[in-house]
C-alpha cells in the first residue's frame, strides 16, 4: 500500500488528523498497527477496555433488545440434572479416574520401593489380566514384598484402613510360611 491511502487508513480508524496520522506511521516505520499502538501509548487514540467486544456489523443497542426468558426450576434441584443426565454421567466419571490416578500403590520390599503405580492402572489390570495379576500378587507376598497405598490429595484416614489390611495379609502370609 502507498503512504497515502495508510495515512487515510489510519484517520479513518483513529479519527484523527493527517499530520498525526503521518507523525504516528513515520514512528512506526509504516507498519499500521505500530502506528495504532504508538497512538495508545502516547494518549491520542483510546486504549478499548478489556470488557468489550467490537464487530464489523451494525452497532445496535443492547437496551433495545429485551428478552424475557422462563426458567422453569425441577422441583428435586440440581441433583435431578446430575443424577439424569449424560454430562452428570461423564464428570462423575471423569472424577472417579482423576481421583484414582492421585492414589498410588507401592510394592516394597525391605523398605525398597519397586514399583509404584497409580491404582487405575491396578484397576485395569485386574480388569483384563485378574488370572495373572492376583496369583502375582499372591506370589509376592510370599517373597516378603509389602503393598501400601498412599495419596497426597485424599483423605488418610481411608488409606491408613486400608494399609492395615495389606499388613495384615503380609503378617499373615509371613506366619503361614513360617509354620511350613
Amino acid at each position: 500500500m502507498d503512504k497515502l491511502k495508510l495515512i487515510d487508513k489510519l484517520r479513518e480508524k483513529t479519527d484523527i488528523s493527517y499530520e498525526e496520522a503521518r507523525h504516528a506511521l513515520e514512528k512506526a516505520d509504516w507498519d499500521i498497527l505500530e502506528a495504532m499502538l504508538y497512538l495508545e501509548e502516547c494518549g491520542i487514540v483510546e486504549k478499548p477496555s478489556v470488557g468489550v467486544f467490537y464487530t464489523n456489523e451494525l452497532n445496535e443497542s443492547y437496551n433495545d433488545h429485551r428478552e424475557v426468558v422462563n426458567i422453569k426450576e425441577n422441583s428435586q434441584g440440581n441433583n435431578y440434572k446430575n443424577k439424569n443426565s449424560f454430562e452428570g454421567i461423564f464428570e462423575a466419571i471423569c472424577k472417579t479416574i482423576d481421583n484414582c490416578n492421585n492414589i498410588f500403590l507401592s510394592i516394597k520390599r525391605k523398605n525398597k520401593v519397586f514399583l509404584k503405580i497409580p491404582i487405575t492402572v491396578l484397576i485395569i489390570l485386574l480388569f483384563f489380566t485378574f488370572w495373572v495379576t492376583i496369583p502375582g500378587i499372591i506370589i509376592a507376598l510370599f517373597f516378603e514384598i509389602e503393598f501400601f497405598v498412599h495419596s497426597n490429595r485424599i483423605n488418610t484416614d481411608n488409606l491408613e484402613k486400608i494399609n492395615n489390611v495389606l499388613n495384615q495379609m503380609s503378617r499373615g502370609v509371613r506366619d503361614f510360611k513360617e509354620k511350613l
